[in-house]
């Protein structure tokens, strides 16, 4: 199902998965890359309220190079809002640009907890990448359940 529509991207729900998948089709300007992660955003915390794990997928097959102010700002504003509203897991599916590859990749790198931070598992985000989009909703569907933590 279609939730956004835009120029160069459209963010979608697939209930069977259950996930979000943000889909970027070519450049976007910093403004419109922060605006389209916004509203994914919204959609994710909303969707979240039925599911108890929900995957943001980034088709990023189709994307050009995002500058590096940009991926920074991913990593130390959008992940810490979409790790509070419980979104721990993150797919790429991976772009064909070489250059591309490296932005997704860094992104990644920002994203994980350095060496000697210790956080509880609900504060790690899980990136993994994948050559097709199917490929990535299987990774998520064959993820342990998710169960009480023991106290």
């Amino acid at each position: 199902m279609k939730l956004v529509v835009e120029k160069n991207g459209t963010i979608e729900y697939d209930p069977t998965v259950p996930c979000i998948t943000a889909s970027f089709t070519d450049f976007m300007s910093s403004d419109q890359f922060k605006a389209f992660l916004e509203k994914g955003l919204t959609h994710l915390i909303e969707k979240k309220k039925s599911h108890a794990r929900l995957l943001w997928l980034a088709d990023t097959s189709k994307h050009a190079v995002q500058p590096e102010k940009d991926i920074q700002w991913v990593a130390e504003v959008w992940n810490p809002r979409a790790l509070k509203a419980g979104i721990n897991h993150v797919a790429f599916v991976l772009p064909e640009n070489v250059f591309a590859v490296r932005s997704v990749k860094g992104y990644a790198a920002k994203s994980a907890p350095k060496e000697d931070e210790v956080r509880e598992q609900e504060d790690i985000m899980t990136v993994e990448f994948f050559g097709k989009i199917e490929d990535a909703k299987e990774w998520f569907r064959n993820l342990k359940p998710v169960t009480a933590a023991l106290k």
